[in-house]
């Protein structure tokens, strides 16, 4: 098997396609592959804040974040490899990603700009936040939701690290859990 750092997007993908075909897990190639568009997907991100005026660089990372989740989640399946716009041409999935990154942080953004508009519609409503506070409340309650069920991924898997590997666990378990060095 080729070092997947010297391959070319295309071939990584067909790599990562073919992994998953033969029921082998393909995250450690995903992860090659998505950290590659990393920067071009920031780009993508500032310039859709530009155009809401929305946002912060702050916003990258969790942007970028949920844009591989999307892609890892549906686009692998929807990915076919054929240009919409030239029939018969192939596409490249590196722009399919990075409109996967756009339409997240429009939708992210107009989640955002709805959010503000409700907010000010209900003027008569005697709350004393404003509605940025508001948005932003959700926003955090919502990183915090993500934050507990990332955390219960990896407890999952570390119970069945214990389970496969026990002596591995332990070690894991000296060196990360009980600052042991």
């Amino acid at each position: 098997m080729a070092d997947p750092s010297t391959l070319s997007d295309a071939e990584l993908y067909e790599l990562i396609v073919s992994t998953r075909t033969a029921g082998k897990d393909p995250n450690r190639l995903l992860g090659i592959l998505c950290e590659r568009w990393r920067r071009p997907a920031a780009v993508v991100v500032r310039r859709v804040q530009q155009s809401y005026r929305a946002g912060s660089p702050d916003d990258e990372d969790e942007l970028y974040q949920e844009a591989v989740r999307k892609f890892i989640e549906k686009g692998l399946d929807q990915f076919r490899g054929i240009s919409e716009h030239k029939p018969g041409q192939a596409a490249n999935v590196r722009t399919f990603f990075l409109r996967i990154v756009k339409h997240a942080t429009i939708d992210a953004y107009r989640r955002q700009r709805e959010v503000l508009d409700r907010g000010a519609v209900d003027e008569e409503d005697e709350s004393s936040e404003s509605p940025r506070e508001i948005s932003h409340a959700i926003m955090l309650g919502r990183r915090e939701t993500e934050r507990k069920d990332a955390g219960g991924v990896y407890w999952a898997a570390f119970d069945r690290l214990v389970q496969e590997h026990p002596n591995e666990a332990a070690a894991w378990d000296a060196y990360h859990h009980q600052d042991l060095e």
